[in-house]
Parts: structure tokens; sequence; C-alpha cells
């Protein structure tokens, strides 16, 4: 069992090349990774303009995602995997992806799962709306745009993790002084307990000020006060997954934005609940 892609430099299949195939494994392997150095090795960085894609007959199908920067971030293009066949992509000019990717991901799907659900849109009201509600209650900080929600996936200080990573713009009030932007930032875990219920928690979390003469003191202070948010944050995701109370899963993973055709993942992360591997 397999799903795998050919990747090229040119249109209709022409120029360099380089294969990946993702194989069935157990405990069973959701994604394979095609990073930069990847691509840069087989001299194709920035230079995909054509695609296969196949997978075994036993597959349930998956997908293969382009990606504008490395690590798996910026605009993305999604391409489906067909069980039992060859998808040909001749040209990805009409995705506006022609020459850009930076990095790969060829995904596996499963027979029972849900979804994809993207996340900022869960809950009652959604998940966005709650951490929107919640930030702009704090002392001396307002909101300067809508929390990004996207994904961080495999990071350098928990590279066996895979988090939703929630990016929240504000702006800090300094008494006699010019306000400061700032952001903070939540590296969200979501998991299958034992007893197949999902859960959710923040397990990093960090801030970004803009520099000035002030910047260190601010972000001790907000440094200080996130914990005291956390609780917060946390009862915001328990809320958000409640609706999938009702299920029992065997996993989770996630696919980028809204799951479309094309989008950024910054858009959103949209997840995808299996009931059985």
């Amino acid at each position: 069992m397999s799903i795998w892609t050919r990747l090229y430099e040119h249109s209709n299949y022409r120029g360099r090349s380089t294969f990946a195939n993702l194989h069935y494994t157990t405990p069973v392997t959701t994604y394979l990774r095609i990073s930069k150095s990847w691509l840069s090795s087989a001299h194709i960085h920035d230079r995909i303009s054509s695609l296969e894609i196949g997978g075994s007959h036993w597959e349930q199908g998956g997908r293969v995602v382009l990606f504008q920067h490395s690590n798996y971030r910026g605009r993305y293009a999604n391409f489906g995997a067909t069980p039992g066949s060859t998808v040909r992509i001749p040209n990805v000019s009409a995705e506006n992806f022609n020459d850009i990717t930076s990095s790969v991901l060829i995904v596996r799907r499963y027979r029972r799962e849900l979804g994809p659900l993207a996340l900022g849109s869960m809950g009652s009201p959604d998940l966005r709306t709650q951490i929107q509600n919640q930030v702009s209650g704090i002392s001396r900080i307002s909101m300067r745009g809508t929390p990004i929600i996207t994904w961080d996936l495999w990071p350098g200080f928990s590279p066996s993790r895979k988090y939703v990573y929630l990016r929240v713009p504000i702006r800090v009030d300094v008494p006699n002084w010019f306000d400061y932007d700032a952001e903070l930032r939540f590296w969200i875990y979501l998991y299958v307990d034992s007893g197949q219920k999902v859960r959710g928690y923040v397990n990093w979390y960090g801030a970004w000020v803009e520099g000035g003469m002030l910047t260190g003191k601010i972000l001790d202070r907000l440094m200080n006060e996130i914990p005291g948010q956390l609780g917060n944050i946390n009862s915001s995701i328990t809320s958000a997954l409640s609706m999938l109370s009702v299920f029992n899963f065997v996993g989770l993973y996630y696919l980028p934005g809204t799951a479309g055709h094309t989008g950024n993942v910054n858009d959103d992360v949209s997840v995808v609940f299996v009931k059985e591997w």
C-alpha cells in the first residue's frame, strides 16, 4: 500500500524530477515530508511546474500538497490521489503555483474519517471569536486584527509533534507613551485520549513585541500575564471540541487552511478526525 508523487521541473512532465512514496507502515504513517533541502538536492526548489500522483488499489486515497515556503507555510495547492490510478497535473499555472514550491506533503486518507473541519469555525461562538473576546478583556490590551489560527508542524522545540498555532495580534496601551504592536502566541496540542475522545491544551506559549525603548518591559509583562489566561484558552478549546464528544476516535491529522484546493495556511487549520485506521 502506498501513495506516491513525482514532481517535475517543467510543464508536461519534462526536465528534472524527484520521486517520493508514502508507504503503509505500522503504526500507520499519515505524512511524508518533502523538505526544501530534498527539493534543493533534486534541483527543483522553486522550479516545480507539473506532477503525477498515484495510489495503490488498497489505499483510501490521499493528497499531495504543494507549499509556497519551507516548513509547509504560505500559500498551498492541494491535489487529490485516486486509488488504483495515476492523476496527472500537466501544469500548475492554473493554481498560480508555477516555480514557487518550497516544500511538499503527501497525506494519507483513512476509511472512516470525519471532516475536514476548520478549527477556527468550531464551537458556539466559534473558537476564533472566543479567543478574541477573552483577549479584549485584558487590561490595556486591544485587538489589532483577527486571531490567526494556523499550524506549526514538527517545530524545532518539539520535533515529534504537530501543533495548532494560534497568533493573536494585539496593541498594548502604554500610559504617557506610544502604543506598541505585539502578538500573543500559543502552540495547541490536540490528541485522542485513552477513552477515544479528542482533547486539547496549550503546550507552549510566547509573545512578540515591536522594537522600541520599552520592548523588553512590555514583553516581560506579557509573558507574566499569559499564564493567567491559559485556563480560559484551554476552556475555549474544550468548548470548540465538545461537538465531537458523541464520537469515538483513534486519531486525527491536519490539513492546511480550510482544506480547499488552494489557499493559505494562515486561513485556518483543518482537522480530520479518524474513527478507524
